[in-house]
């Protein structure tokens, strides 16, 4: 592809990874949270240095967030905005019903996926919730949501009386010795036991093997456990941005 300049946003439940790429190739990136406030959104793009001159792709899962975003970037005087499902289709055939109800970054995971991989493959989206993202024959079939590590761990905090709040932290011992440990343990395990299986299951749904990618924030934890996974790229979903974008100029 013609390697375009774009600002390319990831909009998640948690948070944003903001982008800029010139064609596939990322640049520099950056976090907010997909919670901020217009200025806080804005403060981001100016620490960032990020160039307004530059189209504003989004892909988003979060109406909120990207209404946050989008307000930023017509106060800077910004290029033009693209929001992918409402300015410009993901071009790629959709098979799930309704086929609107998708999420945008399914679907561009689902692009770029097929862009390195060819007509059959699975993407498996470490965020908030993990995804897999089913690419059969060219085309989007659906997949599978289960919540995800981080989530799980707030959950265990939120609804129970004494266990703390932890966070991820790599590959920790199998037995904990200490509440956190036991629940760090308890997490990494499951997960990647959950994957696998998962994993196993969908590829029984293939008449031949599919290649299995691995992006967002926790793959680089948990991927390196699981013998399906192939190749793990933090950018997948960036790449299926652009490579949307560029199917639309």
């Amino acid at each position: 592809m013609k390697p375009t300049p774009i600002i390319a946003a990831d909009i998640g439940n948690t948070s944003t990874t903001i982008a800029h790429m010139r064609g596939l190739e990322v640049i520099s990136e950056f976090d907010v949270s997909s919670h901020a406030l217009v200025k806080d959104v804005h403060d981001a793009l100016v620490a960032n240095k990020v160039d307004t001159r530059l189209p504003l792709v989004i892909a988003s899962v979060n109406p909120k967030g990207a209404d946050m975003l989008e307000f930023a970037w017509r106060a800077m005087a910004g290029s033009k905005i693209v929001l992918l499902g409402r300015d410009l289709i993901v071009p790629i055939a959709n098979k799930t019903k309704p086929p609107e109800k998708t999420g945008q970054d399914r679907l561009v995971n689902a692009l770029a996926a097929k862009r390195r991989c060819g007509k059959d493959a699975i993407v498996v989206d470490f965020g908030t919730a993990i995804t897999f993202d089913v690419l059969k024959n060219g085309a989007y079939e659906g997949g599978v949501i289960t919540p995800g590590i981080g989530l799980a761990m707030e959950a265990l905090h939120q609804k129970t009386a004494l266990l703390p709040l932890v966070r991820p932290q790599g590959r920790p011992p199998v037995v904990g010795h200490d509440t956190e440990s036991a629940i760090n343990a308890g997490v990494f395990y499951g997960y990647v036991g959950l994957v696998d299986n998962i994993l196993r299951e969908l590829t029984k749904t293939y008449k031949t093997k599919p290649a299995v990618l691995a992006t967002g924030g926790y793959g680089a934890q948990i991927a390196p456990e699981i013998k399906a996974i192939n190749e793990v790229l933090p950018h997948l979903t960036h790449e299926g941005i652009a490579l949307a974008f560029a199917s639309g100029k």
